[in-house]
């Protein structure tokens, strides 16, 4: 990034200039319009297991977690994922204690809060999801050339009863592109 706003002139104070960044995992959802005023598109690249770990830190740094969960572990799991594919994750992950704590009070054992987090709730969503690419044929529709094409996370839920299905649906952990963000120079 630094050496891009090099070249465009950016760094001395006589070329200062507005710069637009703009960064999304759906691109394909952008309306042409914005796409032409956004020429230059570069891949920012998916977290490695030591980011995704910290992300995952930072995600959960408000959640009542157990104690025992290793997040070097789970960001392992979690090849591939981008920040948002692991704030998903989370949410997923987070109606596990919540089921149980309905079930609980089903079952004539009422509780006053959910349970903590805990690593099994993680590693269920984990092994609910695969990773597939994008064929390139779908980027094709973004006007701006971009060297690779980006990644879908599509997750298939088979173990949640059609209450939890509807509620997937409401917020779903389906298709994203992710990896790509666009930036803009006036010049």
């Amino acid at each position: 990034m630094s050496v891009w706003l090099r070249w465009y002139g950016f760094v001395n104070a006589e070329n200062a200039r507005v710069m637009v960044l703009a960064a999304t995992n759906l691109p394909s959802e952008l309306d042409e319009a914005i796409l032409r005023r956004l020429p230059q598109a570069f891949e920012i690249g998916i977290p490695d297991c030591r980011e995704r770990a910290e992300i995952l830190k930072v995600i959960l740094k408000d959640v009542k977690v157990e104690d025992d969960i290793d997040y070097d572990h789970v960001a392992g799991l979690c090849d591939g994922y981008t920040g948002s594919d692991l704030i998903e994750l989370c949410k997923t992950a987070a109606y596990f204690p919540i089921r149980d704590l309905l079930n609980d009070e089903k079952n004539g054992n009422p509780s006053l809060e959910p349970r903590p987090l805990s690593l099994l709730d993680l590693e269920k969503v984990i092994s609910t999801t695969t990773k597939i690419e994008v064929a390139a044929s779908e980027c094709k529709e973004l006007s701006c050339p971009i060297v690779q094409p980006p990644m879908v996370i599509h997750t298939a839920r088979t173990d949640l009863d059609f209450h939890d299905q509807e509620q997937m649906k409401a917020e779903p952990f389906g298709r994203k592109l992710i990896g790509l963000s666009f930036a803009c120079a006036s010049k």
